[in-house]
C-alpha cells in the first residue's frame, strides 16, 4: 500500500537530540551526521531540512530551526515527512490562496510517484514550500520570500510521475486516517511598556492558550519574548526575557504545561512586528508569542 502525503510530521520526540539547550541553539550536527535512509527521496529530504535548520539557527530563530531538525531526524529515521499545512502558519490573507494551491500540486505530484521518478527535485521542492511558507508568515523579508518560493517552483517543474495505468479492478481504498488536529495559529501576549506583568488581556490569552493545549497536546510549546526599540538593547534583551519567562511560568503553574514542553526564548527588541526605528515605544512590539509544535 502507497502511503501518501496528507498529514503533518510527528516531530522527533527525543528533544536531547535536537536541542543542546535552550540557549544553545539547535544541534544540527547530529541529524545532519545520520546516516542517510535507503530511499533516495528521504535522503535527499534529510540533507535539504538540515540546511534549512542551520540557516533558521544563524538568523536566531529556534522554533523554525527545531521545526526543519526536527523533520530532517524523521526523514533520517526512514519516516515520510510531508510539507507543511497552511493552517499551521500564521500568513497574510494575500499569500494564503497561493500556497494553497501549491501545497495541493505538490502533494498530488508526491501522491502520483515523484518521489520516486525524480527524488532530488522532488525533495527540493518540498523543503522550500516549507521554507517559502516559513518565510511568508514572518513577513518581513521580501527578498527571503521571493527566494524561496523561485526555489520550490524551479524545483516543480522537474517532477515526473508515473503515468497512470488501467487497472482491469481497482482496487479497494484503504480506510482513511482521520487527520491530526492542527495546530492553532501562534498566540500573541501583548504588554505594557517597560513591564513584564502581564496585564487582563493577556490573561485572557493565556487562558486560550491553556484550553488549546488540553486539546492537541503539542510536544513543544515555544515561548518568545519581544521588546520595542525604546531604551537600551541589552536592557530590552533581558526584558523579553523577563517577559517570556512570565508567559512561562503562568503557563506552568495554571495550565498543568511541563517545564520539559517549554521552550523559552528572547528576542529583545530585534524581529520587531511593526518596523518602526530605533528609540520608538510601539506597541504592538511589546509582546511574547506562543508556538505550539506536534
Amino acid at each position: 500500500m502507497k502511503m501518501k502525503y496528507i498529514t503533518t510530521p510527528v516531530l522527533v520526540t527525543a528533544a536531547a537530540l535536537l536541542l543542546t539547550a535552550c540557549s544553545a541553539g539547535v544541534d544540527t550536527k547530529t541529524v545532519g551526521m545520520m546516516a542517510p535512509p535507503a530511499d533516495p527521496f528521504l535522503a535527499a529530504l534529510q540533507k535539504e531540512y538540515v540546511d534549512l535548520a542551520v540557516a533558521e539557527d544563524k538568523e536566531d530563530d529556534g522554533a523554525d530551526a527545531v521545526y526543519f531538525i526536527s523533520k530532517a531526524g524523521e526523514a533520517a529515521a526512514g519516516k515520510l515527512v510531508g510539507p507543511q499545512m497552511v493552517g499551521e502558519r500564521m500568513l497574510p490573507a494575500s499569500a494564503v490562496d497561493e500556497l494553497t494551491a501549491a501545497r495541493k500540486d505538490l502533494v498530488r505530484a508526491l501522491n502520483r510517484g515523484a518521489d520516486k521518478e525524480t527524488p532530488a527535485d522532488a525533495a527540493r521542492a518540498q523543503a522550500m514550500y516549507d521554507c517559502w511558507i516559513q518565510e511568508q508568515e514572518e513577513n518581513n523579508q521580501p527578498k527571503d520570500i521571493e527566494a524561496c518560493r523561485t526555489e520550490y517552483k524551479k524545483a516543480f517543474v522537474l517532477l515526473k510521475t508515473k503515468p497512470k495505468v488501467m487497472a482491469a479492478k481497482p482496487a479497494p481504498k484503504p480506510m482513511a486516517k482521520p487527520a491530526p488536529m492542527p495546530m492553532p495559529k501562534p498566540f500573541t501576549i501583548y504588554f505594557d511598556s517597560d513591564s513584564a506583568d502581564i496585564n487582563d488581556k493577556g490573561m485572557m490569552v493565556i487562558k486560550d492558550i491553556i484550553a488549546a493545549n488540553g486539546k492537541v497536546k503539542p510536544s513543544k510549546v515555544f515561548v518568545a519574548g519581544h521588546t520595542d526599540t525604546k531604551g537600551d538593547a541589552d536592557y530590552n534583551k533581558g526584558l523579553s526575557r523577563h517577559r517570556a519567562a512570565a508567559v512561562s511560568n503562568t503557563l506552568m503553574e495554571q495550565g498543568g504545561l511541563t517545564r520539559k514542553q517549554i521552550i523559552r526564548q528572547r528576542h529583545g527588541e530585534a524581529n520587531p512586528a511593526v518596523p518602526s526605528g530605533d528609540g520608538k515605544n510601539e506597541a504592538m512590539n511589546r509582546r511574547v508569542i506562543v508556538k505550539f509544535m506536534r
